[in-house]
């Protein structure tokens, strides 16, 4: 439509001109003259008319774009690389004139800092969803609706794949562009060589973590008779991390989680919604735990052990294995290299079940236009070449920083991060930004913590007939009704989940523990809440 009115307004200009040309054509014409006896004058009487200079292209108004999102905050060359951003950014078309301020916050000050911003009324014009409540967002009105702007931008819309898009949008309405990442989760269930060498059975391993249908004594059975082995040899203080506390994500049972809004979950195969934390496998992982404490598996002073003393990564201090969402799934090879340079020590990542599930809540957030932006085309234009071939070398400054000062290119695709001590992702470098964090990954170089090969491997799963894909992708509920009851069930569970979940009261008390645990959630609302959200669930799998 902007086209074709540009291109009227040409051809009406045109024929004013024509006309005005043949109009004085007309009125000046000379009688023709006989060139065999006219001479030529010496000089061309003067025109005092003169010809209008042709209007100056009209300069473009500064337009100014304020970008919030997490990373690793302000970093000392932060403000360098923002001015080389720009200079770069200008370079494209539509952005002559535009100039990005990168306002990044540390994961734990990010939410804090968008806050404020919006009390105080401060210009935010593209917001980063990671570390927020995208869906409370836009209920609030925070994002404006990108379906129309979307629309005149094809190169961004087909850059991603049709199912990513649902996972930006709430009711039908695109409001984020979302991250372009390993889509597919892939668990590991990780060793150190050593230690699997003196102690373990990997071949039993094997057969446990690669069966989907496994359970979680299963699972249970044979870690503990790993661990008491090496406890054996190497010390008691090798526990074990507690199997109640957050059982998911560290003894590979994420795959079968769909979370639908905090810990209301469904497990995968089943449209019934639950609260993860009362469900039955949680219970039976209470249940282990308990038994562990008393044979002394777990640190007896887990209730008042640092943090950091527990972390289940750290594998030889104190606990003797780890469970990880590595990057490069697919292959175990690539991955226990990789996890082996983190870690400083030789580890063996054995993969836990070599399907995949993308779940609704898969998406590691993405960035979106808010409403109050007065350049939403140019803030999705920056948005567009942060996810799309054509602004590679823009991304890939906001994550690496300028080469020379901040890496070197080693080739076309792989870089060297300078005042790199070895640990992950290079964020020690003098800067350094999360690229799973903004954008499309696959646009990424592939520095020292990166396996070789893993952009590959990761869109050849994400690709995959084999994926498993959430029966609710695109569902985002609305807890609006609920609110209290959440803030609630919150503060009961904050009060029972160190005691329960990591097994401390041993199993004479924990049945008792989780007794009162339920009723105090019945009473702070539990089952309102999984009323509402069943409710919301039905309406959309009928919708499908």
């Amino acid at each position: 439509m902007k086209l074709a009115k540009r291109l009227t307004a040409l051809l009406l200009a045109l024929v004013l001109v024509l006309s005005f040309a043949a109009c004085s054509k007309a009125g000046t014409e000379q009688p023709a003259q006989n060139d065999a006896n006219t001479e030529t004058p010496a000089e061309t009487p003067k025109d005092n008319t003169e010809t209008p200079a042709a209007p100056a292209e009209e300069e473009k108004e500064p337009i100014v774009l304020e970008w919030y999102y997490r990373g690793n905050g302000i970093q000392k060359d932060t403000e360098l690389v923002e001015t080389e951003f720009n200079k770069l950014l200008q370079t494209y078309p539509g952005m002559e004139n535009v100039t990005v301020h990168l306002n990044c916050y540390t994961g734990a000050d990010y939410p804090n800092a968008v806050s404020l911003a919006q009390s105080a009324g401060t210009q935010i014009d593209i917001l980063n969803t990671v570390g927020l409540d995208f869906v409370d967002q836009v209920r609030l009105g925070t994002y404006a609706p990108l379906n129309d702007l979307l629309a005149e931008n094809q190169a961004l819309y087909n850059e991603l794949p049709e199912w990513l898009w649902e996972l930006g949008s709430v009711d039908g309405e695109v409001y984020m562009v979302p991250h372009y990442q390993r889509a597919s989760n892939q668990e590991y269930f990780v060793v150190p060589v050593e230690y699997l060498e003196k102690y373990g059975d990997e071949e039993a391993m094997r057969a446990v973590f690669s069966n989907p249908d496994r359970t979680v004594e299963e699972v249970a059975a044979v870690l503990e008779d790993f661990v008491t082995k090496v406890q054996a040899g190497e010390g008691p203080t090798k526990y074990m991390y507690p199997f109640g506390q957050s059982y998911t994500q560290m003894h590979g049972f994420r795959h079968r989680l769909d979370a639908i809004s905090g810990d209301f979950v469904l497990f995968e195969g089943s449209d019934k919604v639950e609260y993860l934390f009362t469900s039955d496998e949680a219970v039976k992982a209470y249940e282990i735990s308990a038994d562990w404490y008393d044979k002394g598996l777990i640190n007896p002073d887990i209730l008042t052990a640092e943090e950091s003393e527990m972390t289940y990564g750290n594998m030889m201090n104190p606990v003797s294995y780890c469970f990880s969402m590595a990057n490069g799934a697919g292959s175990e090879e690539l991955v226990s290299e990789n996890l082996s340079k983190q870690y400083g020590f030789e580890v063996k990542a054995i993969p836990i079940w070599n399907n995949y599930f993308i779940a609704n809540n898969w998406a590691a957030g993405g960035d979106g236009v808010t409403a109050k932006c007065e350049h939403p085309t140019e803030a999705l234009r920056l948005i567009e070449l942060m996810n799309t071939e054509e602004g590679i070398p823009l991304y890939n400054m906001v994550v690496y920083g300028l080469e020379g000062t901040h890496y070197e290119k080693l080739d076309d695709t792989h870089i060297k991060t300078l005042e790199y001590d070895g640990t992950q992702g290079g964020v020690d470098a003098s800067y350094a930004a999360m690229k799973w964090i903004m954008g499309n990954t696959f646009h990424a170089y592939l520095n020292q913590g990166c396996v070789d090969g893993e952009n590959e491997i990761a869109m050849e799963i994400n690709n995959s007939d084999e994926n498993a894909k959430s029966a609710i992708m695109g569902f985002r509920v609305d807890t609006t009704a609920v609110q209290t009851q959440l803030e609630q069930i919150n503060a009961v569970k904050a009060e029972y989940q160190d005691t329960i979940m990591k097994g401390a009261l041993g199993a004479a008390g924990w049945q008792a523990a989780y007794d009162e645990f339920v009723q105090k959630l019945e009473a702070a609302g539990v089952n309102d809440v999984l009323a509402e959200i069943q409710s919301q669930v039905d309406a959309f799998l009928a919708s499908k």
